[in-house]
């Protein structure tokens, strides 16, 4: 999984990948992508602010409930 910094154009409310709360975007977007470049989604301001570290720990946790045992 990769981190991507994006210009935002949308203009509606995105659902947070971490936390699942509803937030509108302001003028940068942070998009949590695939190696291959595929989206999963967005991170709200309020887990931006937790740093990159604690994202990825959230993503990892996420990503190991995914995998079926």
């Amino acid at each position: 999984m990769q981190f991507a910094i994006e210009c935002n154009t949308l203009k509606k409310q995105q659902m947070c990948l971490i936390c699942h709360h509803p937030f509108q975007m302001g003028a940068a977007r942070l998009v949590v992508c695939s190696n291959q470049g595929d989206s999963y989604g967005d991170v709200c301001p309020e887990c931006i602010s937790r740093g990159g570290s604690w994202i990825g720990s959230q993503l990892r946790q996420i990503q190991d409930a995914m995998i079926p045992n």
